[in-house]
């Protein structure tokens, strides 16, 4: 039976691996034809990466949420591991600030439900990254995992004023995974219409923009030249 420190150590591996695919070192790794082309480009190494943030942050909020539910079915202690000033127990099970204000919502549940709108949103834009609506999904995980932001500044505020230095480590683990996805989802945004976005049709383009332009040399120095194809022009 693993011990809910360990469970936590495996949703924060799956947050620093997304960390690694998103980083320059992952480059290192691409081999065309394999599975390992997802680290051809930059755009697909963050799109994978977000993609395995993403999924912590789920698993992390969806172990929080569990935790939760397993205080009020049973009352007392919930099993999850205390250290330091770090006691998910005490967080959890104070009925004062663990669920959202006024709607009565458990946090792990709010969680749970972002991360899964953020991995919609970073899944569909990975597949087809030149939908024409592509953009607009990068701006909405922008702006939602922003948000998210502002609600764990909140929940740090409660766990150091009103819970007196107190701190839920699984919450914490989810918060950090928001803020990476906060991050690439702003490099990606930032990204987009660039050719580093899509390197592939960028590199096409120069090839057909220098072709026109070896033609219209031609054209100029000798006159009429008759249309050669694509091939004829590269042995040229």
């Amino acid at each position: 039976m693993f011990g809910s420190n360990v469970w936590l150590a495996i949703h924060a591996s799956i947050i620093i691996i997304g960390v690694y695919i998103a980083s320059p070192f992952s480059a290192t790794h691409y081999k065309e034809g394999s599975w390992r082309a997802l680290f051809a480009s930059r755009r697909q190494r963050l799109l994978t990466g977000l993609s395995f943030v993403i999924l912590g942050g789920f698993t992390v909020s969806t172990h929080t949420w569990w935790f939760h539910n397993k205080y009020h079915e049973m009352g007392g202690d919930i099993g999850c591991s205390a250290f330091g000033a770090f006691s998910c127990g005490d967080v959890l099970a104070n009925s004062d600030f663990n669920t959202v204000p006024v709607m009565g919502i458990p946090w792990g549940m709010v969680g749970m439900l972002a991360f899964a709108m953020l991995g919609f949103l970073a899944i569909s834009v990975r597949r087809e990254h030149n939908a024409s609506w592509a953009h607009t999904y990068l701006n909405v995980g922008y702006v939602a995992s922003g948000f998210g932001i502002l609600i764990a500044l909140y929940l740090l505020y409660v766990e150091i004023v009103p819970l007196e230095m107190t701190f839920c480590q699984y919450c914490s683990v989810a918060h950090i995974a928001d803020v990476i996805a906060f991050v690439m989802f702003l490099k990606l945004k930032n990204m987009y219409g660039t050719e580093e976005w899509d390197p592939e049709a960028a590199a096409a383009s120069h090839a057909a923009k220098e072709r026109e332009k070896r033609r219209q040399e031609r054209k100029k120095g000798g006159g009429f030249v008759k249309p050669t194809s694509r091939a004829g022009d590269e042995e040229e």
